[in-house]
């Protein structure tokens, strides 16, 4: 049996509080996503595919969604029934 590693829902759900809320600490953005685990990493590895950005401001990271983050946030919403 092969395992499969799926973090679409948890982009998702980050690219959701990001359309709602803008540009938010990377301690928020992980407090406000419910259900999910979140780390630097994961951050990181949606920032390799570019749909957010990460600026070091501070102490933290703060991170901003770009605009192929909206338009997959868009096309995957428009996919879901």
């Amino acid at each position: 049996m092969r395992s499969i590693n799926d973090d679409t829902p948890m982009q998702l759900a980050v690219l959701r509080k990001l359309r709602q809320w803008g540009p938010l600490p990377e301690s928020d953005v992980s407090r406000m996503v419910k259900g999910f685990v979140l780390v630097t990493d994961d951050l990181r590895d949606m920032a390799e595919e570019g749909y957010v950005e990460l600026a070091f401001v501070g102490d933290e990271y703060v991170v901003s969604m770009t605009t192929l983050g909206r338009l997959f946030l868009e096309q995957e919403e428009q996919a879901q029934p």
